[in-house]
């Protein structure tokens, strides 16, 4: 089961991670012409880090894409397949003096891995790297890499995820936050339990868990 964190276990980590992200975020904006940002889940100050029970803990980014450069398709397999791989070129590039391995290119992000000195087989920490963008009506999309028989990239749509910041700082300012986190631990834990948290990472429970809060106490 998941448990959350509290912010002294997870500052040295989230230095770390923001760190080598500005620098990505720099290379992405600088040499490739994107205007990009990134943030951790639930915008990092909120304490939303979750560690499942015995194992090692990870960070959850997402890596947000504003605008793109005009020969650019975002719906274009082989301009997507670029991005993503491009991103971890450079993310690998950046990390190549420390402990950390080379990012791997999973369904739905890119994750970089740090093992034990003495244990190589046994992970120590890891961050994952979520690419966001957002639709026409204003949802946020994420990149996802379907490696079936045809390889295909792909954005999908986070239903209801286009004022979740501005609603999570409504229900903050006001005292709510306290069940925010308490309902984004009970859904983390609900699709862990049915074996469903593939279909709804961090970020999916983050926004069920702000607009499920809202839709409480928004008449009051």
């Amino acid at each position: 089961m998941f448990k959350l964190l509290n912010a002294k276990t997870v500052k040295p980590y989230k230095s770390f991670c923001s760190d080598k992200l500005n620098q990505l975020k720099n290379v992405m904006s600088n040499d490739y012409g994107f205007e990009c940002d990134f943030s951790l889940i639930g915008s990092g100050a909120r304490n939303l880090v979750t560690q499942n029970e015995n194992e090692p803990f990870d960070l959850d980014y997402n890596f947000y894409f504003y605008s793109f450069p005009e020969d650019f398709d975002i719906n274009s397999t082989q301009d997507l397949k670029w991005l993503k791989d491009t991103m971890r070129t450079e993310l690998n590039n950046i990390l190549k003096d420390t402990a950390f391995n080379d990012a791997q290119d999973s369904t739905s992000v890119l994750t970089a891995r740090l093992f034990f000195t003495n244990d190589p087989q046994r992970k120590e920490f890891s961050f994952d790297i979520a690419i966001l963008a957002k639709n026409k009506i204003g949802n946020y999309c994420r990149l996802i890499h379907d490696k079936s028989f045809i390889e295909r990239f792909y954005w999908n749509e986070v239903p209801n995820s286009e004022n979740v910041y501005d609603k999570a700082e409504e229900l903050k300012e006001n005292g709510w936050w306290e069940d925010v986190r308490d309902k984004y631990l009970e859904l983390k834990n609900m699709y862990l339990t049915c074996f469903d948290f593939h279909q709804h990472p961090s970020y999916v429970c983050f926004v069920e868990a702000v607009n499920l809060i809202y839709q409480q106490y928004e008449n009051y």
